[in-house]
């Protein structure tokens, strides 16, 4: 009955420690226009990087960036076409009734999928937990870094910061200390099974313990 305590305390525990590095890079993300602009220069670098390796010399580049905002063009304008006619089909009550149903769909069906990708997630975990065959003790352990990691975090979002940058470096310095703290308690070995469960959905494919701890 104890072992089945401290399991079921364990999961929470270990499913927010697994997605707290995911979690602190997000949050110490750029955002607004930064974002965007990052996103548009990452789609061309890798635009470029093909025609690189397809052997596109300049010309044809040249070619294939004024189709492309030949197309871009003809979508705006078709766009604005749609809204239009729209406009002329609906008046503003219904257009708001529409714009509510979509999205009150969007969140049921994202509420949904986050569902059922946290049920299989825990699972996952689950089984990589039991591979491990952790001591009371250590289940506890991992549950009071837990704790710990979620106060540290409350009191991050709670502090103003003079700029972007001071607030990505205070969330990478918990980040950090996150990780080291998990380190004394996990194998590296375990670590990284643990990060390649949150990064995929495939089976687990770990052996009996999945890794000596590391003694301290």
């Amino acid at each position: 009955m104890r072992r089945t305590t401290t399991r079921n305390l364990l999961l929470p525990a270990l499913l927010a420690v697994a997605i707290a590095p995911m979690s602190l890079s997000a949050i110490a993300a750029p955002e607004g226009d930064s974002w965007q602009e990052q996103r548009q220069e990452r789609f061309e670098e890798r635009r470029q990087a093909i025609f690189e390796r397809a052997g596109l010399d300049d010309e044809t580049r040249s070619e294939l960036e004024e189709l492309h905002s030949e197309h871009m063009q003809a979508l705006r304008e078709l766009h604005e076409q749609h809204r239009d006619r729209m406009d002329e089909i609906l008046d503003e009550e219904q257009r708001e009734a529409l714009r509510e149903a979509k999205r009150e769909m969007r969140q049921e069906y994202r509420a949904e999928r986050g569902k059922e990708r946290h049920q299989s997630l825990q699972q996952r975990l689950t089984a990589l937990v039991d591979s491990w065959d952790l001591s009371d003790e250590e289940r506890e352990e991992l549950t009071e870094l837990r704790e710990s990691l979620y106060a540290d975090m409350q009191e991050l979002r709670g502090q103003s910061f003079d700029s972007r940058e001071e607030r990505r470096e205070a969330w990478q310095g918990l980040r950090d200390e996150h990780k080291e703290a998990l380190g004394e308690l996990l194998s590296d070995e375990q670590i990284a099974e643990m990060q390649g469960v949150m990064r995929s959905g495939k089976g687990m494919g770990y052996g009996k313990r999945g890794g000596e701890r590391r003694n301290n």
